[in-house]
């Protein structure tokens, strides 16, 4: 019986195929983990991994990728339409600003006392609006 002296680290795996345990330097299986090439168990069966580091890596690199770029597109869409609405109310402060009712469209020298007569539940609506 030979004897081997090894000065190293060995992880022990498994063939997914046959299920024997056996044992490799820890480099090559993390190379393998990385890169994806084929080896083979004590038995000859090939074995590789079917997602590398590498690859999942670069998969959650993109879904990174992608999540910024779809918060940074929801937050122009928001900035966006924070402007629209922030014109659209200076468009209505100005009207009403000019005595121009923003229910019936009509003219008014008093706007506040024909809101409160004519258009009495939405009074308050027409208070925020002025403030």
């Amino acid at each position: 019986m030979a004897t081997i002296t090894y000065v190293g680290v060995l992880t022990v795996t498994s063939c997914g195929v046959c299920r024997v345990r056996f044992a490799m330097p820890e480099r090559m299986l993390a190379d393998r983990q990385n890169d994806g090439q084929d080896f083979w168990c004590p038995n000859g069966h090939r074995i590789h991994f079917f997602e590398t580091e590498n690859r999942r890596l670069a998969r959650d690199l993109a879904a990174e990728r992608a999540r910024r770029t779809h918060a940074e597109d929801q937050l122009e869409a928001t900035e966006r339409s924070r402007r629209a609405v922030k014109g659209h109310l200076t468009r209505i402060r100005n009207r009403i600003a000019s005595g121009v009712c923003p229910w019936c469209q009509r003219s008014f020298s008093n706007v506040r006392a024909h809101v409160s007569s004519q258009h009495p539940d939405h009074a308050d609506a027409m208070t925020e609006a002025l403030a």
